[in-house]
């Protein structure tokens, strides 16, 4: 009892930090997947009920501005699927993959609550295969964690007219980290996007002090493009 109750403590105080944005050292080497995965189902099951089930604005903005409607969408990182279940609204066959488990069963509750079909698939996105040519959209929002080895997977895998959306903090943003210094978050660097996403028409490309999911600001990267 008493183990559960620090790591109870442990995840209300992760939520705590990815709210508050402070500075901090340098953290050993990521933690195993396992380890990510079972600190994620903890704050999905204890605060799913405060989460936010609205989609990302800059999502929905980019979606309304394309037109973008039915195909396949491929929602990485997807967690309790508030972006997932968007794009199901809008006629996406749409898959969430995600590490949590209880992160892709809120999605799925909240799919048939919905009446939309989304699929869950509870992976490591980096053992995932997202195929070539496979998809019209792929979302890659609010993934703290390693990403760069993705960047040329996603662009593999997107058809030809196909698009990617991507909205993650920047380096430059005060560092964050679990209290107990289990997980590791990465930022983004705007230069790695532009080799992986080569000849892709941009459609949006913008670095500013933009509102998160944790109910702060942070120095955000928004990006979206189109493959040839």
């Amino acid at each position: 009892m008493h183990a559960r109750r620090q790591r109870l403590i442990f995840a209300a105080g992760l939520l705590a930090a990815m709210a508050g944005c402070r500075s901090a050292p340098p953290l050993p080497p990521a933690p195993p997947t396992a380890t990510i995965a079972t600190e994620y189902d903890l704050i999905y099951a204890i605060s799913h009920a405060k989460m936010s089930r609205a989609p990302s604005p800059f999502l929905t903005s980019m979606v309304a501005r394309l037109g973008l409607q039915g195909g396949t969408a491929l929602d990485i990182g997807g967690g309790a699927g508030r972006n997932s279940i968007f794009l199901a609204q809008r006629g996406f066959r749409v898959t969430n993959v995600d590490l949590s488990r209880v992160g892709l069963d809120l999605t799925k509750q909240r799919a048939a609550m919905a009446h939309v079909p989304v699929t869950t698939v509870a992976a490591d996105i980096n053992r995932f295969d997202l195929g070539q040519a496979r998809w019209n959209l792929i979302t890659l929002i609010d993934f703290p964690f390693a990403y760069r080895a993705l960047l040329p997977r996603i662009a593999a895998g997107l058809k030809p007219g196909g698009v990617v959306v991507i909205q993650e903090v920047a380096q430059g943003q005060p560092g964050l980290e679990s209290p107990d210094k289990v997980l590791r978050y990465t930022f983004m660097a705007r230069g790695d996007l532009d080799a992986p996403f080569a000849g892709f028409t941009i459609l949006h490309d913008t670095l500013g002090e933009e509102p998160t999911v944790w109910g702060v600001k942070a120095l955000m990267i928004r990006y979206a493009a189109r493959k040839p």
